[in-house]
């Protein structure tokens, strides 16, 4: 169960989207934007929703850019969205993170994989999906104090390890599958 108090939801929209070739938070499935079509999907969680992102793309939210001292990609995302907590909202103990571009994104994410004082990943078919994961905000903090400015960027699964997240399978993985290309967006489009 989720506790609205204590946890958060993250839309991770910072990303380069350099396979879409534009801002995949922009981009319209149906005539609506993606970062809309999540927002209005994980609206009834009842978390607060804060936006990894570089702008709150008109929607009202709270958004954290990347803090250019970490990581590039997803981790760095993790580390600026805990710290962000850590400074402003030290009464959260963890947030979940969905990516922008998952427009079926499972809607029992959060039931699913919070489990106290422990990050996870949600799997499904043997494949890990660490972008759809709770995150611990104390492990996420104290993986980034150790973690080496000067190293290459690490991957959501390498810190998914060092946080001793768990892996908590799905039997349908079609929750999962993201849009990144052109080509995904029309299928996507077709489909609706």
């Amino acid at each position: 169960m989720t506790d609205a108090k204590t946890d958060y939801l993250v839309i991770l929209a910072g990303g380069q989207s350099r396979r879409m070739g534009r801002d995949k938070a922009l981009v319209e499935i149906q005539g609506i934007r993606m970062i809309d079509h999540m927002i209005d999907r994980f609206h009834s969680s009842e978390l607060p929703i804060v936006l990894s992102a570089a702008q709150d793309y008109t929607t009202g939210l709270e958004y954290v850019p990347d803090n250019p001292n970490y990581p590039d990609g997803p981790v760095g995302a993790i580390f600026s969205v805990s710290e962000y907590f850590a400074q402003q909202k030290p009464e959260i103990t963890g947030f979940f993170t969905v990516p922008v571009d998952a427009p079926h994104a499972p809607l029992d994410l959060m039931i699913k994989l919070k489990a106290p004082h422990s990050c996870a990943i949600a799997s499904s078919n043997g494949q890990v999906h660490p972008v759809f994961a709770y995150w611990d905000c104390n492990m996420v903090q104290s993986v980034k104090q150790s973690h080496d400015p000067e190293s290459r960027s690490p991957s959501l699964r390498w810190l998914g390890r060092q946080c001793g997240a768990k892996t908590v399978e799905w039997a349908d993985d079609s929750g999962f599958t993201n849009i990144n290309t052109p080509a995904e967006l029309t299928a996507m489009n077709k489909e609706q």
